[in-house]
């Protein structure tokens, strides 16, 4: 009869040791989220720590965002913002290394569901500016995305603003997503 409780106390510490490190794994780190890339490192494919539905939504939407900003006329899109220190969003990906549309390959994307901006059912998605990670909000992306792929495409450039140092108010979200529109088209 020893057995068993040791049996339940060893399964116990197991699963407690594999939801800290799941909790490790889909945070991220401090490196993770720093504008500077690691020297030498420049993945090609996003980043994913999100449920394979989200999963689903997300691909095509960054697939058309991809496509957008290898046209010439969506990439003045960095020319027409700058960062809290008046540095314009195109310098400030110059200094990453990177070009778009291979940029978005860089951020890396995390599911937001369950965080307090993902509330608001308004939300989509949500960074803070300079931020490599962004928290896409899964119900609120899935219900843009499905049959407004473009549209969808267009949040996830303007949060790739964002990690390129862009912050709100002003100008606010509205304004960013309408020229992202206007760049980029719907």
């Amino acid at each position: 009869m020893e057995a068993l409780p040791q049996r339940l106390t060893l399964r116990s510490i197991l699963a407690a040791l594999f939801a800290v490190i799941e909790f490790v794994l889909s945070e991220p780190t401090s490196a993770e989220t720093s504008l500077a890339a690691p020297a030498g490192i420049h993945p090609i494919v996003p980043v994913f720590s999100i449920d394979r539905r989200l999963l689903h939504d997300l691909t095509p939407a960054l697939e058309e965002a991809a496509r957008k900003l290898s046209d010439s006329r969506c990439q003045e899109i960095l020319e027409d913002f700058s960062d809290s220190a008046g540095r314009p969003l195109g310098q400030n990906l110059a200094a990453t290394g990177q070009a778009m549309p291979g940029y978005l390959g860089w951020v890396l994307f995390y599911d937001g569901g369950a965080s307090a901006p993902c509330s608001d059912r308004q939300i989509v998605a949500w960074t803070n500016p300079g931020s490599r990670a962004v928290h896409v909000c899964g119900e609120q992306f899935a219900a843009l995305a499905r049959g407004r792929t473009g549209d969808a495409a267009n949040i996830l450039i303007h949060e790739a603003l964002h990690t390129l140092g862009l912050g709100e108010g002003p100008p606010d979200a509205r304004e960013i997503t309408a020229r992202v529109q206007s760049r980029c088209g719907r």
